[in-house]
């Protein structure tokens, strides 16, 4: 049960980073550098847009970070919010998904977006060692739906 309170902390709190690093005002000096081989139409409608949509994704993944925090620090009984693991654990299958085909399509910087697949991978990996730590100690009353299939 600890380490599920510590994965949900963590992983909430990285969330949480995420919005902030999204902010138009300080992401939008990153753009440049991470897609070098895409005209950005900086200070136009367009880019601005497109920071609003990266604001947005910041946005929903600190909805999911907050929920993941709270279960993890606030709530007596962390394991009913098992699902939000779930939860985190496909969002960052897809965003790996996502830099992959932005650096197999020459659009992102290869070392940014294999740096980032890495991470994905590592929060999906600490994620499944939790669920199988929940699901292999005895004196857990609560079982997780998706842990029988």
């Amino acid at each position: 049960m600890k380490a599920m309170r510590i994965w949900m902390s963590l992983m909430g709190i990285f969330y949480i980073l995420n919005l902030v690093s999204l902010w138009p005002s300080m992401f939008a000096p990153l753009l440049p550098v991470m897609y070098p081989g895409v005209e950005l139409h900086q200070g136009t409608n367009v880019f601005q847009l497109l920071l609003d949509a990266w604001l947005i994704v910041g946005i929903q993944l600190a909805a999911i970070g907050v929920v993941l925090l709270w279960a993890g620090t606030l709530s007596k009984h962390p394991e009913r919010y098992i699902g939000v693991i779930w939860v985190a654990i496909v969002t960052e299958i897809v965003d790996g998904a996502w830099d992959l085909y932005s650096v197999a399509g020459g659009l992102e910087l290869p070392v940014m977006g294999y740096a980032t697949v890495v991470i994905h991978l590592l929060w999906i990996g600490s994620a499944f060692w939790v669920l199988g730590k929940f699901k292999a100690d005895p004196g857990n009353v609560a079982t997780d739906p998706a842990m029988e299939i």
